[in-house]
């Protein structure tokens, strides 16, 4: 493994830079554990059995992706959240239950991979992320959401899909969604009165959970049907809805 030592930045830290792009568990630890900072083109952990990771993550900084989906880890270090990703992050299946309060300071370049892990909660800071490209939540335990979430900026989609989730934050209208929103597969009945607030650069799925139709449903549907998929159940019961509202209107 070839190191670079370069000098003390700024911040008076003992910085270095690994040139070799493929460096072992072992040796990044033990970089870890004697230097104040780290920096590595990229990490490519995929399912490599890494069932935990140092305590000291966070002092990684990665110029590419880092890379640690099909492992084993069921938490991360508290540290995790002072990670500095400049491309994409993959997090996607593992057994986590969840994440550090830290985890809404990190800092990452390009998509967020958190789908297919065992999440039923997410921290409050999580709201505080801001990711340049597409944040997969998809296939956990979701039952919730926190009220920051609404803070939550991503340039590209948002899945929350085949979660467990039955309610949204009343928050959740502040969301700034540059993609595609997925909700379906969950068990949502309604909407917060802020969901109309809701600024989504593309498709709002909403398919496969139980709705109640009521006419504020109707009418949120009216607004966003050129945005909106629905199954086609759902779509048969907010047409028939719809007309139903619309005779009475014409009958008075």
């Amino acid at each position: 493994m070839k190191i670079r030592i370069l000098k003390k930045n700024k911040d008076n830290l003992n910085v270095y830079t690994v040139k070799n792009i493929y460096i072992s568990y072992e040796e990044l630890e033990e970089l870890l554990n004697t230097y104040d900072k780290v920096i590595v083109p990229r990490l490519n952990w995929n399912d490599r059995d890494v069932y935990s990771l140092p305590e000291n993550f966070g002092n990684l900084e990665v110029k590419g992706d880092l890379d640690l989906s099909f492992n084993n880890l069921t938490s991360l270090p508290e540290s995790f959240g002072d990670l500095e990703v400049e491309g994409d992050l993959y997090l996607d299946e593992n057994e986590l239950t969840s994440l550090p309060e830290s985890f809404g300071n990190l800092k990452i370049g390009g998509n967020l991979y958190l789908g297919h892990n065992q999440l039923a909660s997410l921290p409050e800071s999580f709201g505080n992320l801001k990711i340049r490209g597409y944040l997969d939540l998809s296939f956990n335990q979701l039952a919730s959401l926190p009220e920051s979430f609404g803070n939550l900026k991503t340039e590209g989609g948002l899945d929350l899909s085949s979660n467990r989730l039955t309610s949204l934050p009343e928050s959740f209208g502040n969301l700034e969604v540059g993609g595609v929103l997925s909700l379906p597969f969950n068990q949502l009945t309604s909407l917060p009165e802020s969901f109309g607030n809701l600024e989504v650069g593309e498709t709002l799925w909403l398919a496969y959970n139980p709705w109640i139709i009521d006419t504020n449903f109707v009418n949120f549907c009216e607004k966003y049907k050129g945005n909106l998929v629905l199954d086609k159940k759902l779509k048969e019961e907010v047409d028939r809805l719809n007309r139903l509202i619309k005779l009475e209107e014409w009958g008075e």
